[in-house]
């Protein structure tokens, strides 16, 4: 592992995170975001994996520990990375909505507590508009960019569309699908909701045929 080039990951990463902390372009979505979500892992990855935004899914350690072995077992690689292509979580909740033209400011503190009831958050998440996807797209395409991996795994089909559009591949992509751009192999998969240990298999022996 070149050590160099692991500093300057880090360098890139850490600068990347203080921008999207002082994101704006989205300020509905800034009301209900205690925090962003940022990527995780290798900082010097073969693999990334890019997520639609969190979900139940991917705040379950041991849902994600599985995904990352699947990709070690049937990929051949150690050093893995996961992201999001949006990085403020929609929610559905009524009471954003309310007093949105009265308050400028967050309504949930570092915890997730909703500062208009003093409770846990319960705004129910919500698929980002193609409006939303946009503004944050430039933050993942950064990132690849940083990071270089082998092979990208692009979750679900939205994911897989707009990624995949921006280096110029306009073909609706189908699941296990392989796109090439210069020394990345990009990957089309399901969506994390149908998603089993399977998929990376057939991924796979698709690569291997490539």
């Amino acid at each position: 592992m070149d050590v160099n080039c692991r500093e300057q990951n880090i360098k890139a990463i850490i600068k990347l995170e203080g921008r999207i902390r002082l994101c704006n372009r989205c300020p509905a979505l800034l009301k209900c975001t205690s925090k962003p979500s940022f990527g995780k892992g290798d900082l010097e990855p073969e693999a990334m994996v890019v997520f639609e935004g969190e979900s139940v899914y991917t705040q379950d350690i041991d849902w994600v520990v599985a995904m990352r072995k699947s990709i070690q077992k049937y990929f051949s690689v150690n050093r893995i990375y996961h992201t999001f292509l949006v990085r403020c979580q929609p929610k559905a909740c009524t009471r954003g909505q309310d007093i949105s033209c009265t308050l400028n400011s967050r309504l949930l503190d570092h915890n997730d507590i909703c500062l208009f009831t003093n409770r846990p958050c319960d705004g129910i998440p919500v698929k980002p508009s193609n409006e939303e996807v946009i503004n944050c797209l430039y933050f993942l395409l950064e990132e690849i960019e940083v990071l270089k991996p082998k092979y990208v795994f692009l979750f679900g089909s939205r994911v897989s569309d707009f990624v995949l559009k921006t280096y110029g591949i306009f073909e609706p992509p189908a699941e296990q699908q392989l796109f090439e751009h210069e020394a990345t192999t990009f990957i089309s998969m399901v969506g994390e909701e149908a998603y089993s240990n399977k998929d990376f298999k057939k991924a796979a022996t698709f690569t291997n045929k490539h």
